[in-house]
């Protein structure tokens, strides 16, 4: 009997998941098709409070880490490889741009606001406020999770570019002065050897992590049931759960590349 329980626990587990799987999925679909009540007075504000909450309240902690990471990776790779500044501009672009810079932003913006918003739309259930919403005629779906869902996918693109030029910026400043040669000698180096098929990767992977964090956060937030001790509950599976949709989608599109 022992030995069923490790094998029912995962199995539950993985129903939870497929469960959150099936109901982002709805919910981005419902989000898509219907982004026309964007153009709503009311709806349109919460979009905005949700752009600055997410993306421009974040600027100054992304700015940090985007200058950390920066100098971290060219300190490890000057130690390595030493004054081969074309070989340190390339492993920049391996890090920086391709993985650690779109993952990094991620991460800040579900510590940020995955556990925030998972946490207002539970308690806005605790407090029967979308059964007001309801009872006015309002659908609660198009004025709390469309806005919200959009905001939060266009902040992480943002952030994402954003990191990205604070960090590379960084580190090229710091590989100039390790390696004795000219900061705009070193973005010289950096614009000729970077692609621009890298900023379309970087692009489609702000998007669909943006997409994730959201649509996933929401959906926790709505399936809290109406008790104060749902909140800290569905806060805690939107963040592990948004991460864990962050790293999937990041391995997948690396095999992607690699089939490629």
């Amino acid at each position: 009997m022992s030995a069923l329980w490790p094998k029912l626990l995962a199995w539950l587990k993985m129903m939870q998941m497929r469960q959150a799987v099936a109901g982002a999925a709805q919910l981005l679909w419902y989000a898509f098709t219907h982004l026309r009540v964007l153009r709503i007075a009311p709806v349109n504000a919460v979009f905005h409070r949700q752009i600055f909450f997410t993306g421009v309240e974040a600027l100054g902690i992304v700015a940090v880490f985007g200058l950390l990471s920066g100098a971290l990776v060219i300190t490890q790779i000057t130690s390595l490889v030493g004054g081969d500044s074309g070989l340190t501009v390339k492993i920049l672009i391996w890090t920086v741009v391709r993985e650690v810079g779109p993952l990094f932003a991620a991460i800040i913006i579900i510590a940020r606001s995955s556990a925030a918003i998972a946490s207002e739309l539970a308690l806005m259930k605790t407090r029967h406020e979308m059964t007001s919403l309801v009872r006015m005629g309002i659908p609660p779906h198009d004025y709390l999770l469309v806005p919200r869902i959009a905001g939060v996918t266009l902040a992480v693109l943002a952030l994402t570019i954003y990191f990205q030029v604070v960090a590379i910026g960084g580190g090229l400043a710091i590989s100039a002065m390790f390696q004795n040669v000219s900061y705009m000698e070193q973005v010289g180096r950096f614009l000729q050897t970077v692609k621009l098929s890298e900023f379309v990767v970087v692009g489609i992977k702000g998007c669909l992590f943006g997409l994730a964090i959201s649509t996933i956060s929401c959906y926790n937030g709505m399936q809290a049931q109406p008790s104060v001790t749902e909140v800290p509950k569905v806060a805690i599976r939107a963040v592990l759960q948004s991460l864990l949709f962050v790293f999937t989608l990041d391995a997948l599109i690396a095999y992607l590349g690699m089939v490629e």
